[in-house]
């Protein structure tokens, strides 16, 4: 509701046919299910990796917590985006929201202390990575943040079917220029691709055990 009030610039013209297309809206996109991965899958390794994910993923992202906000200090993900929102803006935003004379379950008025770990639904798709999209495949998540890649291009469209991702090392296309994506937190802060690794979550698993996971996550 707050996206389609344009950032909660001005009430809608007319409240009931703005709160029918909303609630439309709101159920088409929750049956709406996740496009399949369009190239080929390896099956094995692709059950190979299931194991793996049942290990290293499961934890988080297929359990009562997949959804729900997992503490910084666990996941050692860039906080500034954490630090971009309080209680009092969330304070404010539900004011306008009630002062329109709207209804909806209402943006969470405290002092938030980490990230939503997020659902897995079309996962193969959702590059780049983490919340502030600071890592390019799933196979570079799967790798310590001093080996991720330091920068990369984002906007161009080829995939890359072996990293599952997007081909980030093409600056541009005919007329077509790419956005150089800087994970060194020293020039852009809010950018940096550290965080998500260690033993739980898969960075020290050998490089097939990587490769069978990444092929199992195509299957999402």
């Amino acid at each position: 509701m707050d996206s389609a009030l344009g950032l909660l610039g001005a009430a809608p013209a007319h409240k009931q046919d703005f709160l029918d297309q909303v609630a439309w809206l709101h159920e088409y996109l929750s049956k709406l299910p996740a496009p399949k991965y369009p190239f080929s899958v390896d099956a094995a390794k692709a059950d190979a990796g299931k194991e793996l994910f049942a290990q290293n993923c499961a934890t988080c992202h297929a359990s009562a917590r997949t959804g729900t906000r997992i503490p910084l200090p666990e996941i050692g993900t860039d906080r500034n985006r954490l630090d971009s929102w309080n209680k009092n803006a969330a304070v404010i935003a539900n004011k306008v929201v009630t002062d329109m004379g709207l209804t909806r379950k209402g943006l969470v008025e405290a002092t938030l202390d980490g990230y939503i770990a997020a659902f897995l639904d079309g996962i193969w798709l959702r590059a780049p990575y983490l919340h502030n999209g600071s890592v390019p495949t799933l196979r570079d998540l799967l790798e310590p943040s001093d080996k991720r890649p330091k920068t990369f291009y984002r906007g161009y469209d080829v995939y890359d079917q072996q990293k599952v991702g997007f081909v980030g090392d093409v600056a541009e296309e005919k007329t077509k220029k790419f956005f150089l994506f800087d994970t060194d937190e020293t020039k852009e802060p809010g950018n940096s691709n550290k965080g998500h690794e260690g033993k739980r979550f898969g960075t020290e698993l050998s490089a097939s055990e990587k490769d069978a996971l990444v092929e199992y996550l195509k299957t999402f």
